[in-house]
């Protein structure tokens, strides 16, 4: 096989890595309050006030557009993954990198599920409660709504955990490997201070920051980097 076949699936997987949280995270979250008009986290004015707020968002087909791009933009993890899988194998890691790259795909697939129900459900209960007939019935939907979200954040909380511990495996099977062995301890550490911020609440917010930083920007751009200037196998 010659050496830019074999380099091929590295290339795409370290440019997916690298377009994946430039795409997904950084500027998704830097356009959604310039078309929002507020940040994506839902205001503090009550139920109410959301739900109405989520049938104006639901008109707005630029916000619409950019909700839809985040779930397409999940995808980019899947070349990611294969690339990791595959030169872990390589290395004598197959079966940790197998377990951790089928929690990365579990977590791409839930996470896509999350974030359609963005431009979907929300919208659609928001537009629905706007325009409903009565108190009886605007109550109704109310608790759907409610029950709708606490869900979502369960789904959330999973999608993350799944995600934790992917970093954490490919991590793991990089200092076993004795390769790349600086991320390896970066992604646990990382893995680690997720861990941290769910038993302790009262420093969530400092780990969970930390945690976002490491796990969804810098541990894969340096990985997709490092996939990129892959020689041979």
């Amino acid at each position: 096989m010659r050496k830019n076949q074999v380099r091929r699936p590295f290339i795409a997987g370290g440019l997916c890595a690298i377009l994946w949280p430039v795409l997904s995270e950084l500027l998704f979250y830097m356009l959604y309050p310039i078309l929002a008009g507020d940040p994506i986290h839902y205001r503090t004015e009550g139920a109410t006030a959301m739900l109405v707020r989520m049938a104006d968002l639901g008109q707005r087909h630029a916000v619409v557009a950019l909700e839809w791009s985040k779930v397409a933009f999940q995808f980019l993890l899947w070349p990611f993954l294969g690339a990791i899988y595959r030169y872990l194998a390589e290395r004598g890691q197959r079966n940790l990198a197998l377990i951790a790259v089928g929690m990365g795909f579990a977590s791409m697939l839930l996470g896509m599920l999350s974030n359609s129900f963005n431009p979907t459900l929300t919208h659609s209960m928001g537009q629905a409660y706007v325009d409903a007939g009565g108190e009886t019935e605007k109550t109704a939907i109310l608790t759907r709504t409610l029950a709708l979200l606490s869900g979502l954040r369960f789904l959330n909380q999973i999608v993350s955990l799944l995600y934790q511990g992917c970093v954490g495996l490919i991590s793991l099977a990089l200092i076993r490997a004795r390769t790349w062995q600086l991320w390896g301890w970066i992604g646990i550490f990382g893995s680690l201070l997720a861990l941290i911020a769910k038993l302790t609440p009262g420093i969530a917010g400092v780990t969970n920051f930390a945690w976002t930083g490491l796990a969804y920007f810098i541990w894969p751009v340096a990985l997709g980097i490092q996939l990129m200037r892959i020689k041979h196998v």
